[in-house]
């Protein structure tokens, strides 16, 4: 096995160790710095097979196609892996088999400034449509371009800065986590827990003020009731 080889092995490994751990997190930092090195594992693993496939494959003419008399159907595609640097947000769309032997009038990608759409003509009776609407952050339509591989096709995307992306889509963007307000040990239990509950009704959403007002409202009508001291007397 050539040192090529043994790395593509190794690569694919970690790759698949890698979804198992974003599989298993459940901390949404922790899954997604799992997430970020899992795509750099795959980006690497595309570089090391264009550079195993460009020192294994002889220089050829490629031949034109004979059209296929035979119905094709469109898939959507869904996989897809994605890198950036400080100019470009690369995408790359993977296991598309002899898709750089197509004709060059089959493939079409349109860029928008918050989109852009790929179109396969007829790749083994597939015509597959890659669209994306709503990124994260608009881009240079005019300075994004697409190439095409033996078996994929990368897709770079020109940022309008060199602010780094989260993720490709406005809707995959994580809202950031709620901090859980804490009782304070150093007071009177009774005074703590007075100052927590107010925490939690000014942070809260309108389920915990409802449920917070709720609880209140339950208490004051037992005391006022001589049901016993009430647990919430100044809230």
């Amino acid at each position: 096995m050539s040192n090529i080889e043994q790395q593509i092995q190794d690569l694919n490994a970690d790759v698949e160790e890698m979804k198992r751990l974003v599989a298993q997190a459940t901390r949404s930092r922790v899954k997604q710095a799992l997430e970020l090195q899992q795509r750099r594992f795959e980006t690497d693993l595309i570089t090391l097979k264009e550079k195993q496939e460009k020192a294994a494959a002889p220089v050829t003419e490629k031949k034109p196609v004979a059209p296929v008399a035979n119905r094709s159907y469109t898939k959507e595609i869904t996989l897809y892996a994605w890198d950036q640097s400080d100019k470009f947000v690369k995408i790359y769309v993977q296991n598309l088999d002899g898709v750089g032997d197509l004709p060059s009038e089959q493939i079409r990608c349109s860029f928008e400034n918050s989109g852009f759409t790929l179109e396969i003509q007829n790749l083994k009776n597939v015509n597959y449509v890659f669209k994306r609407t709503r990124l994260l952050h608009e881009i240079k339509p005019e300075q994004s371009n697409f190439k095409v591989k033996k078996d994929m096709i990368i897709i770079s995307l020109a940022k309008t800065d060199s602010k780094n992306w989260e993720c490709i889509l406005r809707d995959e963007k994580k809202a950031p986590e709620k901090t859980v307000p804490k009782m304070d040990e150093g007071k009177d239990p009774g005074d703590s827990l007075m100052q927590l509950m107010k925490n939690m009704y000014d942070t809260g959403d309108d389920e915990m003020k409802r449920t917070i007002a709720k609880a209140w409202t339950e208490s004051r009508e037992k005391m006022n009731t001589g049901g016993g001291d009430s647990d919430m007397p100044g809230f």
